[in-house]
């Protein structure tokens, strides 16, 4: 019954979004403006705002408050666009993306389906990495997988809505879990992929295998997407994402590793987090700075470690 009302409430919600979608999307555009001139009139209704002021402040110390709070104001614009651009995802086809998203180096890719090989593609939250699930209308054979990683949200109903709405060209969209037996499932089968990864995200305290310095802190990055290549030998790439006017973004594909699994342990991940940052520091409104990047710390990190390794003793003992 549970499972009935969702489906029912998400396809309300869904048949509602793609209504919204069919206007121009300037009227999306209109509604977003609206909204951010309430925010800085109001600022105790900018989201998070107090996370995107200490991420801001503590990753460009050598930035004045007015330079930072510039970015600031452009940030929350760039971030209300996003949420009506994502709307509008839901009834664009193929020849209105391709005038909103411009891809450079998408020949690369084809070259290494053209040898057989498959490839990861890291991203980060910058942009519009929702239209990036646009990429099946880019890739000249059809018989290519064009995957995506995703965490699926506690939120049923917010979780199927965007699960159709990121399958609107045909990428599938794989949860994080089953990722390593879907690529091999696809690799019998001799059906060549690409998996978009977005790993700017915080890890978890067990998770955390992997330290660098990003963005004036020392931070941990995840590993996952570095071991399903070196396991697969996948060839890597980065989409660096850049904005070319309001509603028009560039996607450029920078070729990273075409053969990893010689690589060191850390090569990968430290390639793509360099990478990232080269594009944050580029555009920095244009990274999603809600998100509290730096909740966990290395010291706090070593913490966990010393009262994991105390519990694992006194666990050995009582055995």
């Amino acid at each position: 019954m549970k499972n009935f009302l969702t489906k029912t409430v998400t396809g309300i919600l869904y048949g509602l979004i793609w209504l919204l979608s069919l206007l121009p999307l300037c009227f999306h555009y209109l509604i977003s403006d609206i909204i951010w001139l309430i925010m800085f009139v109001c600022p105790p209704l900018r989201y998070r705002h107090k996370v995107v002021w200490k991420n801001l402040k503590g990753s460009f110390p050598e930035k004045t408050d007015k330079e930072l709070h510039a970015i600031e104001r452009r940030f929350y614009f760039q971030f209300l666009n996003l949420l009506f651009e994502t709307f509008k995802t839901a009834s664009m086809g193929s020849r209105w993306i391709k005038r909103h998203l411009r891809i450079e180096g998408a020949e690369y890719i084809n070259s290494e389906f053209a040898k057989g090989r498959s490839m990861i593609m890291y991203l980060g939250h910058i942009g519009n990495w929702e239209w990036i699930s646009s990429l099946p209308a880019y890739v000249t054979s059809d018989k290519v997988e064009c995957c995506q990683v995703y965490h699926p949200l506690q939120n049923g109903i917010v979780n199927d809505l965007m699960f159709r709405i990121r399958g609107q060209f045909g990428a599938t969209s794989i949860p994080l879990k089953h990722v390593y037996r879907r690529l091999l499932e696809y690799r019998r089968d001799n059906r060549q992929f690409i998996v978009g990864l977005i790993s700017d995200q915080a890890p978890l305290w067990w998770d955390m295998h992997y330290w660098g310095n990003f963005l004036n802190h020392r931070t941990s990055f995840l590993t996952g997407g570095e071991e399903l290549a070196r396991k697969m030998d996948l060839s890597v790439c980065y989409g660096h994402i850049s904005l070319e006017r309001r509603g028009h973004y560039v996607l450029r594909i920078v070729p990273m590793f075409d053969s990893t699994s010689n690589l060191d342990k850390g090569v990968v991940t430290d390639t793509y987090v360099r990478l990232l940052e080269d594009n944050i520091r580029e555009s920095p409104f244009l990274w999603l700075w809600t998100h509290n990047r730096w909740k966990r710390t290395w010291d706090g990190y070593q913490s966990w470690l010393k009262n994991s390794l105390k519990s694992s003793r006194r666990d050995d003992e009582k055995e």
